[in-house]
Formats: structure tokens, C-alpha cells, sequence
């Protein structure tokens, strides 16, 4: 999967797949380096940030990305 990018509130973040089994995406921008993934429930989480007090809006990101995958199957 090629990276891409997420715009929310008029900040840009990359988004790479970091492994496809468990599925886990890297997402950062100039501020932030996060580790995200899908629960079995279907809920975003962080699997690892830094810095560790920045905050991004996961389930934006997440919606993002799940609607960038079934745009590109």
C-alpha cells in the first residue's frame, strides 16, 4: 500500500501502512508519530505516540483510512 495523506481541520497527516498482519497504519505530521490499528470491535486505538502528549483525532483518521481502503481495493 502506497502512503497517503489525511487532511483534518486543515492539518495534513501521512499515513503508511506499518504492518499487514495484526494490520497497523504509522500516521504522522511535523508534530506527531503515532502507531494506530483497528480493534476487533471495530474501534481505532493508539498502539504507540510521540510525543506522548500530542493528540490527533483517531476516529477521524481511522474513518479516513477505512474509507481510503475500500476506495483502493
Amino acid at each position: 500500500m502506497e502512503p497517503f495523506t489525511v487532511t483534518i481541520d486543515k492539518i495534513d497527516y501521512q499515513v503508511s501502512l506499518h504492518s499487514g498482519f495484526p494490520k497497523l497504519f504509522d500516521v504522522f505530521n511535523l508534530n506527531v508519530n503515532y502507531t494506530i490499528g483497528k480493534t476487533d470491535a471495530g474501534n481505532w486505538v493508539y498502539i504507540k505516540h510521540e510525543p506522548l502528549t500530542a493528540v490527533i483525532p483517531l476516529e477521524q483518521i481511522g474513518a479516513a483510512i477505512d474509507d481510503h481502503l475500500v476506495d483502493n481495493q
